[in-house]
C-alpha cells in the first residue's frame, strides 16, 4: 500500500522560501530540529486535503487555522515580504491527480484563492485532462473567472457565482449539480447579450467539460489529524469523551488495541449522570480514573480510539506520538501503524522511531518503500529559512540523501559516552 497522497508543493509558506517538494510514503517521518516548520508542513497538506476533498466548502472557513496546528492569519502564513503562498498535493486515487491552489489576502475572507490547478483522473483511473481556474478583474471593473480547459477557454462574470472562492463552487457543483446558466446554452445567450460564436462555443465546452469529469461520489483521502495534546485528563467529563472522538462507543476494540500496546487491559467508560461520565482504566487488574494512571495513557487515547474507526486508507497526522509513552510501547505502537491499513505522517524527535522502523525493514516486516524520511534543515546563511532532505531508506535499511549535519547531535553524543573528542 502507497499514501493516497503522494507528494506535497509548498512555496512561501513561513521559513519556506520559494518553493519546497517532498514525496509521501506510507509511513513518513518528519524529522529537525524545533521551530523548524514541520508542524507548518503538517498544517499546509491538512489544510488542501480538506479543500481538494470538496466537500461542502464554505467561504468563511480557514482551514490553515484548524486544530490541532492553529495556523492563524494569512499574515502569520505568508513568509515576510511575500504577497501570496501556494500549496499543492499529489494524489494517487479519487478525482484529481494533482491539486493546488494559490492564496493571496482576502477583502471579503481570510484568503482569497487567486488560482486553482487541478489535473482530474478519468472513469478508467487513468491521467485526464487538466483545469486552471484564475481570477481576473477587467479594466472596466468586473471580476471575471477564467477557466482554460481543453481546447477552451471561458470567462465567467464573478456576478454569476454565489460563492468568493474557487473549492466552494466546485464543492456546490459536486453536490448539487448547479453550473452557472444552468449548463443551459440558450439562458448564456440571453445573460450575455448574444455573444460571439467562440463565446458559445467555449461555454458548451466549459459545461461538457465539468460533466464529464466533476462528478460525485469522488472519494478523496480521509485526512486525521491527531491532538498531540492527548485526551485531558479530568475525573469527570460532561459528554462522553470515547463517542465524541470516534463516533461510537467500541470500547472492546480500543481496550485490544491497549493491551497489544502493553498499556492497558480494560477501558471502560462509567455514566454517573445525564452530564457525567468518568473514564475507567484497568492497568493492572484493577479499574482506575483516567486521573490517577500515567499520563501515558491519556497521550496517546486519541490515537488509539481514532485508529479503530477510522475508515480504510486513512492518512493519520501525528505530532510526536511517543511523547508519555515507554519505549516498549513505542515500538508496539511503530509496529501496529506497519502491520495497519492506512498512511501516517509523522513528526517525531525519537530516534528510536527510525531505528523501529529500519529493524522491520531488515526483518521484512516493512518494504523499504513504505517508509520515507523528510529532514528539515535550518539554513546556516538564513536562520528564517528551511530545506527540505528526502531520506530513504534501501533494502537492508541503510540509508541514503541525507546531508552531512543529518544525526550529527547523535552521533557527537555518542563519541562523548565512549570517550571519544569531538
Amino acid at each position: 500500500m502507497s499514501c493516497p497522497i503522494t507528494d506535497i508543493s509548498i512555496t512561501d509558506v513561513r521559513t519556506f522560501s520559494g518553493t519546497h517538494q517532498a514525496k509521501l510514503s506510507r509511513i513518513t517521518l518528519l524529522v529537525g530540529e524545533n521551530s523548524v516548520a514541520k508542524s507548518t508542513f503538517l498544517g499546509c497538506l491538512n489544510a488542501l486535503g480538506q479543500k481538494a476533498a470538496l466537500h461542502e466548502l464554505d467561504d468563511s472557513t480557514n482551514f490553515f487555522n484548524q486544530k490541532p496546528f492553529l495556523m492563524g492569519s494569512f499574515e502569520s502564513i505568508v513568509r515576510s515580504g511575500c504577497q501570496s503562498f501556494s500549496v499543492a498535493l499529489g494524489l494517487d486515487r479519487g478525482l484529481f491527480h494533482r491539486f493546488a491552489i494559490n492564496f493571496a489576502k482576502g477583502s471579503d475572507a481570510p484568503f482569497e484563492e487567486t488560482k486553482l490547478e487541478v489535473q482530474m483522473y478519468d472513469r478508467d483511473s487513468k491521467l485526464g485532462p487538466s483545469l486552471t481556474i484564475n481570477r481576473e478583474i477587467s479594466e472596466d471593473g468586473p471580476e471575471y473567472w477564467r477557466f482554460d480547459g481543453p481546447k477552451f477557454q471561458f470567462y465567467l462574470n464573478r456576478s454569476e457565482v454565489s460563492y468568493s472562492q474557487f473549492t466552494t463552487w466546485l464543492s456546490r457543483y459536486i453536490a448539487h449539480g448547479n453550473l452557472p446558466f444552468s449548463g443551459d446554452p440558450m439562458k448564456f445567450k440571453l445573460r450575455v447579450n448574444d455573444p460571439v460564436v467562440y463565446e458559445l462555443t467555449a461555454f458548451t465546452k466549459f459545461v461538457n467539460f465539468f460533466r464529464n469529469y466533476f462528478r460525485g461520489p469522488i472519494s478523496p483521502p480521509r485526512i486525521i489529524p491527531i491532538s498531540p495534546h492527548g485526551l485531558g485528563r479530568k475525573r469527570k467529563y460532561s459528554n462522553n469523551p470515547i463517542k465524541a472522538l470516534s463516533g461510537d462507543n467500541d470500547l472492546e476494540m480500543i481496550s485490544s488495541i491497549g493491551r497489544e500496546l502493553g498499556l492497558f487491559e480494560q477501558l471502560d467508560v462509567r455514566e454517573l449522570s445525564a452530564d457525567q461520565f468518568e473514564i475507567l482504566v484497568n492497568v493492572s487488574g484493577s479499574f482506575y480514573n483516567l486521573v490517577d494512571v500515567g499520563y501515558g495513557v491519556a497521550s496517546i487515547l486519541p490515537f488509539i480510539i481514532t485508529l479503530g474507526s477510522a475508515p480504510p486508507d486513512a492518512v493519520f497526522l501525528l505530532q510526536q506520538p511517543e511523547v508519555h509513552v515507554h519505549p516498549s510501547a513505542q515500538a508496539k505502537l511503530i509496529k501496529m501503524m506497519a502491520e495497519s491499513d492506512h498512511a501516517f505522517v509523522v513528526e517525531t524527535h525519537s530516534d528510536h522511531v527510525i531505528k523501529w522502523l529500519r529493524i522491520l525493514i531488515k526483518e521484512g516486516l516493512l518494504e523499504s518503500s513504505d517508509v520515507g524520511i523528510i529532514y528539515f534543515e535550518r539554513l546556516l546563511e538564513d536562520k528564517s529559512a528551511t530545506r527540505l532532505h528526502q531520506i530513504s531508506p534501501d533494502r537492508r535499511a541503510n540509508l541514503s540523501g541525507h546531508p552531512a549535519n543529518f544525526r550529527e547531535f547523535f552521533s557527537e553524543e555518542a563519541n562523548r559516552l565512549l570517550g571519544f573528542a569531538t
